[in-house]
């Protein structure tokens, strides 16, 4: 049987759409005693088969023991579900006005379990903007067409709905996976249309914290390092990279970890025993310096929304204890 993508499914406890990425930040949103796996099933009304969601109930650890969240469908779906055309349609050979390039990009992302290729940045203090579903993201796609300015394949408009993402963690998890899987070439090869930059490289858009704290795409920077302290629900964070030789730190209040459906998610992973380091991405934070009482100049990083934050962890020991799960 020919495995179908699937990029959101319906999920009968919520009783909506989602993608695996909010299906994670529902699960941990619920208290420990009551979390239970979520039932999923075609989001096609017309198909319905049963989906399964993988890895979305752990926490992602990082380096190789990283695998990405995803929908599969252990049962085949009838000929005139939307995802059996949408797998046709990424999986078909290359056509007449395609070029090299995009033709190569697009076989590089059938590799992947996601296939995120418009990122929405716009970080807004609102709960309606934290899911990932197909109401929200369709409700945005006309300032997307408006802004990168590309003129799209016909195909490639058609699923924008489900392939564009305003979630971080969703858009890290796709750059994760694809630097563990893919070859350099193809890393390099992949392409993201960021709203108000149009397509950009991907591996230019999320660069290492000690090149600096900014990309020229007001990007994603990440880095390593340890969790210093806790202030009630929130955090300071010491990154192990230096930006020219000044140590750099991550700040964030209570009154920020307070706001938000994902505060219960990180506030786990911040929580996880025998960490050997924890890895933040963080997007477009605000920078400022200040000398430190031993007459040092820091670095200190600031967000606004947890919406800019996805954190990742790699543990000291692999005891079926100590496995990374919640």
């Amino acid at each position: 049987m020919k495995k179908t993508k699937v990029l959101f499914a319906y999920c009968k406890e919520l009783k909506r759409s989602i993608s695996i990425d909010e299906a994670r930040v529902e699960y941990f949103f619920r208290k420990k005693e009551e979390r239970k796996r979520f039932t999923f099933s075609c989001s096609d009304r017309n198909c319905g088969v049963l989906i399964s969601g993988v890895n979305y109930h752990v926490m992602a650890e990082d380096g190789i023991k990283f695998i990405a969240a995803h929908y599969r469908s252990p049962h085949e779906h009838k000929s005139c579900c939307e995802w059996v055309q949408f797998t046709a349609e990424v999986e078909q050979a290359q056509s007449y006005d395609e070029s090299d390039e995009d033709f190569n990009e697009k076989r590089a992302r059938l590799k992947l379990k996601d296939y995120v290729n418009y990122f929405d940045p716009l970080i807004e203090d609102s709960e309606k903007i934290e899911t990932d579903t197909e109401t929200t993201v369709v409700s945005s796609t006309e300032s997307v067409a408006r802004n990168d300015g590309q003129n799209n394949s016909k195909g490639n408009s058609r699923w924008r709905h489900y392939t564009r993402t305003n979630q971080l963690q969703r858009l890290i998890d796709t750059w994760q996976e694809a630097k563990e899987k893919l070859s350099y070439d193809e890393y390099i090869s992949l392409k993201l249309h960021v709203t108000n930059h149009g397509k950009v490289p991907f591996y230019k858009y999320i660069t290492r914290i000690n090149n600096g704290v900014s990309n020229q795409y007001n990007g994603v920077v990440f880095g390593g390092g340890y969790l210093k302290q806790r202030y009630g629900s929130g955090f300071l964070f010491y990154f192990f990279d230096k930006i020219d030789d000044k140590n750099v730190h991550l700040y964030v209040s209570k009154d920020i970890m307070n706001k938000g459906r994902f505060k219960h998610y990180i506030n786990e992973i911040l929580n996880t025993k025998n960490v050997r380091y924890f890895r933040l991405f963080l997007l477009n934070p605000s920078m400022s310096e200040r000398e430190d009482s031993n007459g040092r100049i820091t670095i200190n990083l600031e967000i606004s929304n947890l919406r800019q934050l996805a954190i990742y962890y790699e543990l000291k020991t692999n005891t079926s204890a100590e496995s990374g799960t919640a």
